[in-house]
């Protein structure tokens, strides 16, 4: 009888012990990928993503932009019109959070450097107008046809509010969107001599053909998001056991999961989805 007693004293203390242990454990890092759209459309505003930013309370919003758009204190410099800047202005003015960048440094400006814009847009633009006029083959103008249907099923998705374009279908459609633009649509203008002998002449005087521009973009589109997991990484190790709410364009989200998914382990975090809270 006394054997057991002390046996169950032991499970007693041993469970207590575990207890304790548990409650003492470092809470998990909570990295939430919040798709948005930059600007006011029906079904989502600022105050739609105020009201999600009250919901998930988090102690840091990482914000779509580069450094140059904060003071060495980590407040913004400059004001804009989109839903990021009205919702996290509100919520900031009333909660406690950290505020941080992490887009590619100086995105525009090496865009621009590179030639991949405005090229991208002005390679685009002709080969709608190719299509358009009927001077696309039948195999080319049918991909075309495809890129235009997914192009737009994914923007018609942006006006139901945020939970439809914060899902793993909404991201299957905007890698398969990306994809088309960038690989599909440039093997298509490969076929036409008319974007390889049009040129653009950059602002350091070289110039730059339609095509090579918009190959450029496509390359540049992956270095942006590489950067900007990178860059999430390293919030992620700096503020451990944090909420950190990532705000992105809801075309990157599939990126993102992507590229930090598998590194969630040896990073020590989770991603959830903001229905989650």
């Amino acid at each position: 009888m006394r054997a057991l007693f002390i046996h169950i004293k032991r499970l007693f203390l041993l469970g207590t012990v575990t207890v304790l242990i548990s409650s003492c454990a470092k809470p998990k890092t909570e990295l939430i990928l919040l798709g948005t759209v930059h600007q006011p459309i029906e079904n989502f505003n600022a105050d739609s993503l105020y009201n999600i930013l009250v919901r998930i309370s988090p102690d840091v919003i990482l914000y779509e932009v580069d450094s140059s758009f904060f003071t060495d204190q980590f407040e913004f410099n400059t004001s804009w019109k989109s839903n990021e800047y009205k919702a996290t202005s509100k919520y900031t003015d009333q909660n406690k959070v950290i505020i941080r960048p992490y887009d590619f440094t100086g995105r525009n400006e090496y865009r621009k450097a590179i030639g991949a814009r405005p090229t991208d847009g002005l390679a685009k633009a002709l080969l709608d107008s190719l299509y358009q006029t009927g001077l696309l083959n039948p195999a080319d103008q049918l991909q075309y046809e495809s890129y235009l249907q997914v192009n737009d099923t994914l923007n018609a998705l942006a006006y139901y509010g945020a939970a439809s374009f914060n899902n793993p279908a909404t991201d299957s459609i905007a890698q398969s969107r990306q994809q088309l633009q960038y690989e599909s649509l440039a093997k298509i203008m490969e076929q036409y001599p008319v974007f390889s002998d049009i040129h653009y002449q950059m602002e350091n005087g070289d110039s730059i053909s339609f095509l090579d521009g918009y190959k450029r973009a496509g390359e540049f589109w992956k270095m942006r998001n590489e950067a900007m997991s990178k860059h999430i990484l390293h919030f992620v190790n700096t503020f451990p056991g944090k909420r950190i709410l990532v705000l992105n364009g809801f075309f990157h989200r599939y990126y993102l999961n992507k590229l930090l998914l598998p590194v969630c382990n040896e990073h020590d975090f989770v991603i959830k989805n903001f229905d989650e809270y």
